[in-house]
């Protein structure tokens, strides 16, 4: 059984899309079995998927029915290493029956003060559907559009510390080729963006939140050699 990681925030534009493109399109080039439910009605990624996407094979399905939701991502996880749901940017039931049933919640947030409200709100429902289903469901806050040194960058990481929210130590920098690769459709797994993804699911990987990387299967080639 694959995991379930759920991308979800209230706020539009917090680069909820942009995660799920790149670790779904660096997950599938380290060898794992992915899949996305685009659970947002904008349909954004299933677009871009269909689209624009090239690179590695990932499973792309829509689904923004909030019972419906539920039975097509376990049914992508018994057959997929990962499967990640790529929710509204407004608060609904999908977005809710999505974090209910996840392995682990992503919550992207921006250095801007709507964003970290919107942040604390997806915390707080992540608390609040965690009593519901009578079970822990981990998150984590993944800080995007980042520069390291910028003074809302600051304030950010003084108001997220200061509710002692957990914050992923890899970030997504504020790069043109994070914009580039929503028009493009090739998502860079080298370079400063492979890197930062790459460090991002190491990181997950080390929370149990992904598994680890699968082994590779030998060849019948490389099994005569």
């Amino acid at each position: 059984m694959g995991s379930i990681v759920t991308v979800a925030s209230g706020k539009g534009g917090c680069s909820k899309t942009t995660t799920v493109m790149i670790l779904s399109a660096n997950l599938a080039a380290q060898g794992y079995r992915v899949a996305v439910v685009d659970a947002d009605r904008n349909q954004s990624f299933a677009s871009w998927h269909a689209n624009a996407y090239e690179g590695p094979a990932i499973s792309c399905h829509s689904e923004v029915d909030h019972i419906r939701v539920v039975d097509l991502a376990g049914e992508l996880a018994e057959a997929h290493e990962v499967v990640l749901i790529d929710t509204a940017g407004f608060e609904n039931l999908t977005a809710a029956s999505a974090i209910g049933m996840a392995d682990h919640v992503l919550i992207p947030c921006m250095p801007d003060r709507g964003s970290v409200r919107e942040t604390m709100r997806a915390a707080q429902q992540v608390a609040s559907l965690s009593k519901a289903a009578r079970r822990s469901i981990p998150y984590s806050v993944l800080l995007t559009r980042w520069k390291p040194r910028g003074l809302s960058e600051r304030a950010t990481l003084d108001s997220l510390t200061e509710e002692q929210l957990p914050m992923l130590a890899q970030t997504f920098g504020d790069l043109a080729d994070f914009t580039k690769l929503s028009f493009s459709g090739q998502v860079p797994t080298t370079g400063k963006v492979g890197e930062q993804a790459g460090a991002l699911i190491a990181e997950m990987v080390g929370k149990g939140a992904i598994p680890p990387r699968p082994a590779r299967k030998t060849t019948k080639k490389e099994k005569a050699a």
